[in-house]
C-alpha cells in the first residue's frame, strides 16, 4: 500500500512538472506559430487585463542564492503550521509561489491523512491533525495563463503558482512521512 502511495505522489509530481515545464517553453520566433492557422480564420486574441499591484520577487542572500521563505499554511480554524521553503531560482513572484505552496501542502496533507485513516490508521501514535477544508483555496483561475498575442502577460505569477503547488505537495508528503521519502 505504501508503494502505491509513493507511486501516486510521484505520478502527480511528474505530471505537474511536465505542465510547468511546458508552460515555460518559448514560442517560435520565426512566426510559424501564427502561420499554423489559416489566414481566413478569425481567432480572437485575449486582451491582457491589468495586473494586480507589484508582487514580491525572490529575495537572494549574499551568494546570489534564493533566501528561505516562511509560509503559513492553514486557516483560522483547524490545523495551522509554518513551513520554511527556499523557492527555486526560477520563481519571480513570491506571493504566487506562497499561494501555490499553501494549496499544495494543505490539500496533500489532508488527502494523505484520509488515505491513512481508510487503511486502518497504520500510523504509530495519535492521528495527525487536519487543515480546515474551507481554508484550502484553489486559485487556478487567478493564476491562469493570459496571452497577449505571442506574449504571456502573467508568466511570473502563473509559473510561480504552479511551482509552489508542486513544492508544497512534495513538502507535505515528506513532512507527514517524517522526512523519509
Amino acid at each position: 500500500m505504501i508503494f502505491s502511495t509513493h507511486l501516486k505522489v510521484l505520478g502527480v509530481s511528474l505530471a505537474a512538472s511536465i505542465l510547468v515545464l511546458g508552460a515555460c517553453a518559448p514560442l517560435p520566433t520565426d512566426g510559424s506559430a501564427g502561420s499554423a492557422l489559416p489566414a481566413s480564420s478569425a481567432v480572437p486574441v485575449a486582451v491582457a487585463k491589468p495586473q494586480l499591484p507589484t508582487r514580491r520577487s525572490a529575495q537572494v542572500d549574499s551568494t546570489g542564492a534564493p533566501a528561505p521563505q516562511r509560509i503559513e499554511v492553514g486557516g483560522p480554524s483547524g490545523y495551522r503550521t509554518e513551513v520554511s521553503i527556499t523557492p527555486p531560482k526560477q520563481v519571480c513572484d513570491l506571493d504566487a509561489f506562497a499561494d501555490g505552496v499553501q494549496y499544495g501542502y494543505a490539500y496533500t496533507w489532508n488527502r494523505l491523512e484520509m488515505e491513512q485513516a481508510r487503511e486502518g490508521g497504520k500510523t504509530a501514535g495519535a492521528p495527525q491533525p487536519q487543515f480546515d477544508p474551507s481554508a484550502i483555496r484553489l486559485q487556478d483561475e487567478q493564476y491562469k495563463i493570459v496571452w497577449n498575442g505571442a506574449q504571456r502577460v502573467n508568466a511570473c505569477a502563473s509559473d510561480g503558482y504552479l511551482i509552489g503547488r508542486i513544492v508544497g505537495t512534495h513538502r507535505a508528503y515528506t513532512d507527514l512521512k517524517g522526512g523519509a521519502s
